[in-house]
């Protein structure tokens, strides 16, 4: 069984890491936005648009 400062660590080193994750990938591929999901979005060239194959979330691109 792990310590609370154990587990708060672990926690708080996950969500840097997906910050992380998202801040790096803003400059070349299209990050999932929804809370939780951490997978790249998936571009559909002919309709303008990006969905998610995890979480279903779609964005539509300008």
């Amino acid at each position: 069984m792990l310590s609370r400062a154990t587990t708060s660590a672990v926690a708080y080193r996950a969500s840097s890491m997906r910050r992380m994750r998202r801040r790096s990938a803003q400059a070349t591929r299209l990050y999932c936005s929804t809370n939780g999901c951490t997978s790249f979005l998936v571009l559909d060239e002919i309709g303008q648009v990006a969905h998610c194959e995890i979480c279903g979330y779609v964005r539509r691109l300008a």
